[in-house]
């Protein structure tokens, strides 16, 4: 993982880059990059502007400009970036996502597992650092700590749905005789694996994976995974599949309350409603044991408050 010092060297070479080949577009857009890593994003959107100036046509630095604009509260000014980028041959769904977010064009079932994939094999590194040490996040401590509880006794398989480096495999594997984990991600399964604390990994899409595995579990547990599902009925016909009788199933989400039952942020998050969350799992045959309000993590100084919930197959 490169350090804010890698990052500063960088820069300086890019500068010097610059000033060597000024007509090139791609130099500016690097520095714009290198700029975001140090956290100067007021100076990276300037980048990213001199870098469309030389080249209209550079979808990334319009994607990037996006971002930053989006961040800043200011939406209109990043749909218009989005939608240029789509113009220069960026992925289409990725950036009808994007505009989704900004409550632009119809809402999107889920986040295109092509970005998804690509933002924790990018995150993977620094994945835990982050999430834990600078976002406070807590959710696989809420998910996993009721269990004692609930389930006294021993699981016979647990699934880590949404695994992502393992950060809960320490806390489910005292409580199970077999752990399987799946994620989307190839970089966050070598991470998992590197805690030698799974008995299987998958590289593949949840709701996929539990579509087709002929396994069965007495624990399903999905700790920040929703946040890039919008639709979680598939997730849950799938769930209700892969759950042996009297199994449990827990989950995080972020707290919506869209009457549709859930709603994309302009964070590119997805949140759920609890009243609808409690109609998908009845439909399906999962009892709620236990529903919890709390913070999740913080964004931006502020708490992020999520739902935890447990739910029983009868």
């Amino acid at each position: 993982m490169a350090s804010a010092a890698d990052h500063a060297r960088a820069l300086a070479a890019l500068e010097r880059d610059a000033r060597a080949h000024p007509r090139d577009a791609r130099v500016p857009l690097a520095i714009g990059q290198t700029l975001q890593h140090l956290g100067r994003p007021l100076e990276a959107l300037e980048a990213y502007e001199r870098a469309l100036a030389l080249n209209p046509q550079l979808g990334p630095a319009w994607t990037l400009r996006g971002h930053l604009l989006r961040q800043a509260g200011r939406l209109a000014d990043a749909s218009v970036c989005f939608n240029n980028a789509i113009g220069c041959g960026e992925d289409v769904a990725t950036h009808l996502y994007f505009l989704g977010a900004l409550g632009l064009g119809a809402l999107p079932e889920a986040a295109p597992p092509a970005f998804v994939r690509g933002l924790f094999d990018e995150y993977a590194d620094r994945f835990e650092q982050e999430l834990v040490d600078t976002l406070r996040y807590r959710g696989h401590e809420q998910v996993c700590a009721p269990l004692a509880t609930l389930h006294p006794a021993p699981f016979a398989s647990a699934l880590d749905l949404g695994c992502g480096s393992g950060l809960a495999a320490p806390l489910l594997r005292p409580s199970t005789a077999r752990l399987v984990g799946v994620d989307l991600s190839p970089r966050m399964i070598e991470r998992a694996a590197a805690t030698r604390l799974y008995d299987e990994l998958h590289v593949a899409e949840a709701v996929a994976w539990l579509r087709a595995t002929p396994q069965r579990h007495d624990l399903v547990v999905a700790c920040d995974v929703f946040i890039y599902l919008g639709d979680l009925a598939p997730m849950f016909d799938g769930v209700a599949r892969a759950l042996a009788p009297g199994g449990m199933f827990a989950f995080t989400v972020e707290e919506g309350h869209a009457e549709a039952g859930y709603d994309l942020l302009p964070t590119l998050r997805y949140a759920h409603s609890e009243a609808w969350l409690r109609e998908l799992a009845s439909a399906r045959g999962l009892r709620v044991t236990r529903c919890e309000r709390a913070p999740l993590r913080e964004g931006h100084g502020e708490a992020i408050v999520g739902l935890t919930m447990h739910l029983q197959r009868v």
